[in-house]
């Protein structure tokens, strides 16, 4: 508690150091003021309402200072003294005269200045319009506050008895008008057993009485109306309806209206919304993550609050950012969550659908922002006003927590098969023999999986009730500003192991000399893994997303499937997040669409009738390695060779290993889907993976078993920005192969070499015959070795298929700093980069993919020159 004391405390001085500075006119610092005492609220402990009423003050004040340029800074800033007073007081609560008289000034301060000119001219409003007028006010406060604002609250109750005592107020009126005005009272004093309830009955009251006004202004003379008429057409707030078709059609109407307009302010702060835009798609992204987790705990207190936190803080930061759009939808969302807070109602079934939808159409007012700011034409998305009318009334709608068909949690034994660790029968047999002990007991004691295995598998099954983590402090960096860091580091390598390879320093006349730059050299390598670090990011936001695509995909296809993930913590360079991303997209659609099996088909197979769908990562060499696994219906190899047959890839598929065979699905436009859906049968999927995997220099393995599942292996290099490669010698220059890329290297002899018609040089290694492709006829290298039984072969992968690159010798394994060529030099085929070597020379980074294309197209060609190469040395 002292701790957020001290943050809240923190903050406040901030903010009236900054309104003490504020220059007339400055509504860039006031808009970033207003997000600062926006985000201070959320600090307020939940026992110091007052406070919290204080400081919702002082942010209207802002609000009247941005738009009515009120001259009432040192106001609010002698109200946010106050509060940091009422802070540090010994008192405690005892002190809150000190908010009492700082809240008294702040609604002195908001009070509608008088206009001399006005005054002069304009007349005492007619009775009815002077009642209908005040209660536009109260009607338009209510919809703006919460149960809990207790000072606007008795702003409310004030206007409704200034116009209850109107000489002229309806008696039908007046009764509604005292009821509201007794129940907010109630709400008060704290005497209400459900503020919630009685809050929505004071906007129904309000409503009526408005009705009632509204008809006798109707019954009064037709002079009166006309004369009323027209002095409410200026811009003043009409009275809003609570509920009912009018507020349908209210929201419908100004749906339309902002479709035809922009909306954007005219005066908005591009900075200052695009500070906005970053930080909502973080707020957004963590209540998608706690709303599924709601889904599978709905008692999950702390989910319920994040979700709540990210609409609230939302709500604000757009409406002071006058995002009215946004603002609007936050408000009726974090309405619903409260009542899920309240646990009026529970987030799942339709109420879970609802709050997702929410979140998916923020994200898409938020990009529509952004576009906004790029130039776009900006209009609301289609259904913006049907889902506020919603979420003002789901039950009216026939909204509820019930689920269709529960999907059951991941059992034990279904996790130990989707991971390979248990048979499905051996799992059968040890649940008919388990007694009364538990299952986790009975696979351990029939040895059907190993007790670390099982381990693991409950560790899995339990991992949403054991999510809590201690927060951890971090500040934010701007990324082009970390890039620059890791490029400067890389610099500093490279100049680093130019000085340890210098000529003084090997040559061993200055033992003290190398023995200090090796040292520098140790700082040196521990300052680049250290700037690598930062830059690298957990694999879970990328996890979460698949969480919601495979609930949608499965709610859509009519599957009941649980995904279960593994490593999410398993980081990754952040300049490839958005690919991976991308390529798990594909992955975890064909797993659902093509792999799951329908509930009744499962159950057929003798199988449960939910399928498992397993994404996880994990580093491995020097790599990480992603595996997306299902236990669905495995690929059909029979299937595949028959369409490869039938569109021309093939001829015949005897003779092809499965890994052959399965690599046949990442050929273009190549699909065994029966039928083509809105999930996927296009043939478009795995070859955007393969080209996806391919840029970022991984590959990718798939394993299957017919009636059993898949699996999906990629295996990605850590960074872009460093490359783990072998150095090699070709003629007078050098050039860095990959390390993933690379099998094995081997000196042949002269009977495993031979020479086959169309297909070039060959060489048999165990059993395996490859082709050979020379480096230095590929890029006309002089003076390279001819004979391959005197240099070296150097075997590579090619996908699905291997070939053996002949070089004059390696030179040693390194990491190397991955640079580009420019735009001077251009694009080389056969080269993804280069790398300045520690001799002070470039070093050409390969690309395994490319060089075998190239030196395919030269042996068909019969042409075994290649380009020209282009030394960068």
């Amino acid at each position: 508690m002292k701790q957020g004391h001290n943050r809240l405390l923190r903050a406040l001085k901030r903010i009236e150091s900054d309104l003490r500075t504020l220059t007339p006119n400055d509504k860039e610092s006031l808009v970033k003021i207003g997000i600062a005492l926006e985000k201070a609220a959320g600090y307020v402990p939940e026992e110091m309402p007052r406070l919290t009423e204080l400081i919702k003050l002082s942010l209207e004040c802002l609000k009247a200072i941005y738009l009515e340029n009120r001259q009432i800074v040192d106001v609010v800033a002698e109200a946010i003294a106050a509060a940091q007073r009422f802070l540090v007081s010994k008192d405690g609560l005892g002190s809150e005269p000190l908010i009492r008289e700082a809240a008294e000034a702040l609604q002195a301060a908001l009070r509608p200045e008088p206009n001399p000119v006005a005054a002069a001219h304009q007349q005492a409003p007619p009775p009815e319009e002077a009642s209908s007028l005040s209660l536009d006010d109260a009607a338009a406060l209510l919809v703006q506050i919460e149960p809990t604002s207790l000072l606007e609250l008795a702003r409310v109750q004030q206007s409704l008895n200034r116009v209850a005592v109107l000489h002229d107020c309806p008696a039908s009126a007046r009764k509604f008008l005292v009821e509201a005005s007794q129940k907010i009272d109630d709400i008060i004093q704290g005497t209400a057993p459900d503020p919630g309830g009685l809050f929505a009955q004071v906007g129904r009251l309000i409503e009526a009485a408005g009705n009632a006004i509204e008809e006798f202004k109707r019954a009064a003379p037709q002079e009166n109306a006309d004369r009323t008429a027209q002095q409410c057409s200026d811009d003043r707030l009409p009275m809003a309806p609570i509920v009912g078709a009018d507020a349908e059609a209210s929201v419908a109407r100004g749906g339309e209206e902002d479709n035809r307009s922009g909306l954007l302010p005219t005066d908005a702060d591009s900075g200052l919304i695009g500070d906005f835009i970053i930080e909502s798609r973080e707020y957004i992204e963590g209540a998608e993550a706690a709303l599924l987790s709601l889904e599978v705990d709905p008692e999950d207190t702390e989910a319920i609050n994040t979700v709540f936190r990210a609409f609230h803080t939302i709500k604000g930061t757009s409406g002071f950012l006058g995002l009215t759009f946004i603002s609007d939808l936050a408000h009726h969302a974090e309405s619903l969550l409260s009542r899920i807070r309240d646990q009026e109602i529970r987030c799942t079934g339709g109420y879970a659908d609802l709050a997702l939808r929410s979140i998916d159409t923020l994200k898409e007012l938020i990009q529509i922002v952004q576009d906004a700011l790029g130039g776009q034409a900006a209009t609301l998305p289609e259904g913006y006003a049907d889902l506020v009318r919603v979420l003002a009334d789901p039950e009216a709608v026939g909204i509820s927590g019930e689920s269709k068909e529960v999907c059951p949690p991941p059992r034990l034994g279904d996790i130990l098969v989707a991971e390979g660790k248990a048979s499905r029968e051996e799992v059968e047999m040890a649940v008919i023999d388990k007694g009364e002990q538990p299952i986790g007991i009975a696979v351990v004691r029939t040895e059907t999986a190993s007790l670390t295995d099982t381990a693991r598998a409950l560790r899995t099954q339990q991992r949403m009730a054991n999510t809590e983590q201690s927060p951890e402090s971090s500040v934010r960096v701007r990324t082009d500003r970390l890039d620059k860091l890791v490029d400067m580091v890389g610099e500093l390598v490279i100049a680093q192991s130019m000085v340890a390879q210098d000529e003084t320093v090997v040559s061993g006349g200055h033992l003290e000399l190398a023995r200090k730059i090796s040292h520098a050299g140790k700082i040196v390598r521990e300052l680049q893994d250290l700037s690598m670090s930062m830059r690298m990011v957990p694999l879970k936001a990328t996890f979460q997303k698949m969480a919601r695509l495979v609930r949608d995909l499965a709610h859509k296809s009519g599957k009941l499937v649980n995904l279960v993930t593994d490593g999410q913590d398993t980081e990754i360079d952040r300049n490839m997040v958005d690919i991976i991303n991308d390529l798990l997209v594909h992955m975890v659609r064909n797993a659902v669409d093509h792999g799951i099996e329908s509930p009744d088909e499962r159950e057929k197979s003798g199988k449960s009738r939910s399928g498992t769908v397993r994404l996880s990562a994990y580093h491995s060499g020097g790599t990480v390695v992603v595996e997306i696994r299902d236990d669905g219906r495995g690929l059909d190899r029979d299937k595949i060779i028959k369409k490869a047959v039938s569109k021309g890839l093939i001829e015949l598929g005897k003779g092809m290993s499965d890994h052959e065979v399965y690599s046949l699905i990442f050929e273009p436009g190549f699909s065994t889907a029966d039928k083509i859906t809105d999930i996927s049968g296009r043939g478009v999927g795995m070859d955007v993976v393969k080209r996806g995997v391919e840029s970022l220099r991984g590959r990718i393995d798939i394993s299957s078993e017919v009636g059993q599942g898949c699996c999906f292996s990629v295996r990605l290099p850590l960074t872009l920005a460093i490359t783990d490669g072998m150095l090699v010698k070709v003629g007078q220059e050098r050039y860095i192969i990959p390390t993933v890329s690379i099998h094995l290297s081997f000196q042949p002899d002269a009977g495993a070499l031979s020479t086959v018609a169309g297909r070039g040089e060959m060489v048999m290694l165990r059993g395996e015959l490859m082709p050979i492709f020379r480096l230095h006829r590929l890029f006309n290298i002089q003076g390279a070795i001819e004979e391959p039984t005197k240099g070296l072969l150097v075997v590579i992968s090619d996908a699905d298929r291997r070939c053996a690159l002949l070089v004059d010798e390696l030179l040693g394994q390194q990491q190397v700093v991955a640079k580009t060529l420019g735009d001077g030099i251009g694009k080389v085929q056969g080269v993804s980069g280069g790398a300045i070597l520690g001799d002070g020379r470039v070093g050409l980074i390969l690309d395994p993919t490319e060089i075998v294309a190239l030196a395919r197209q030269a042996t068909v060609a019969g042409d075994r020159a290649g380009p020209q190469h282009r030394s960068a040395a």
